[in-house]
């Protein structure tokens, strides 16, 4: 099903898939819906058909290093909250359509702040002619179990703020940008939406993120020189994820 030659969303299925990278014994298992029935704990067979066949298509959507390292940071010792923000980048970038929706009517707002489900509904219709009744339920669902929206009451959904980020936008950035130690221009970073998408509001916040990071030793330097801005990072994708956190 097709939305102006964007795939409509899959079903979130938000803790399942986490679950699941935490279960698979590698990562060939999480492309390959036979083996994900296997490990889905779903009653029915058909239902675990079904979303075995819906998570293995999301994920061979990613690049194989970009799959690979998310796989790695859940048999790290990072924090599932860690995880979640890291798998919450991944979702938006293999859904398009939760991603412009995202950035177009939640990202701007305050955390706190409502939206009702009448302004998502007049979005999507405006936006997405096809399929408009559908995408606006799916689009709900998914903004919701990916954390970026809580409801209250009938019509309206809160803003989700997200705290506690340094951690995710270190992993983030060498996952997407930096796998191997490497000098990379904020303006690159500042560029792309990946920060958008873990929740920071401000690209400041960001940089923020990065000093703080040099300063625990994380980074190798943030440098300014020629008023052009950029980290270097310091450790390979093993390197890094063998300082996480413990869950």
């Amino acid at each position: 099903m097709q939305i102006q030659n964007i795939p409509f969303p899959q079903e979130p299925l938000w803790k399942e898939t986490l679950d699941v990278l935490q279960e698979a014994d590698n990562v060939g298992v999480i492309t390959d819906p036979k083996a994900l029935q296997q490990i889905l704990h779903f009653n029915s067979k058909e239902t675990r058909t079904r979303y075995g066949r819906a998570m293995a298509t999301r994920f061979e959507r990613l690049e194989g290093p970009t799959l690979k390292g998310l796989f790695d940071i859940a048999k790290s010792n990072s924090s599932r909250t860690t995880a979640e923000a890291i798998w919450r980048v991944l979702f938006c970038m293999v859904e398009p359509v939760v991603a412009q929706t995202y950035l177009e009517i939640i990202w701007p707002r305050e955390p706190g702040s409502a939206i009702t489900r009448n302004e998502i509904r007049s979005y999507v219709e405006t936006t997405f002619k096809q399929e408009s009744g559908k995408l606006n339920t799916r689009l709900v669902d998914c903004l919701r179990q990916a954390g970026y929206i809580l409801p209250q009451g009938k019509d309206n959904l809160i803003v989700v703020g997200f705290g506690e980020l340094e951690d995710a936008l270190i992993l983030a950035t060498h996952l997407l940008f930096a796998q191997i130690p490497k000098t990379i221009k904020l303006s690159e970073i500042e560029a792309s939406n990946y920060w958008r998408f873990l929740g920071y509001r401000n690209f400041s916040h960001v940089k923020v993120g990065f000093r703080s990071a040099e300063a625990k030793g994380l980074l190798e330097r943030y440098a300014v020189a020629d008023h052009l801005e950029q980290i270097t990072t310091r450790y390979s994708w093993p390197e890094l994820l063998s300082k996480g956190k413990n869950k």
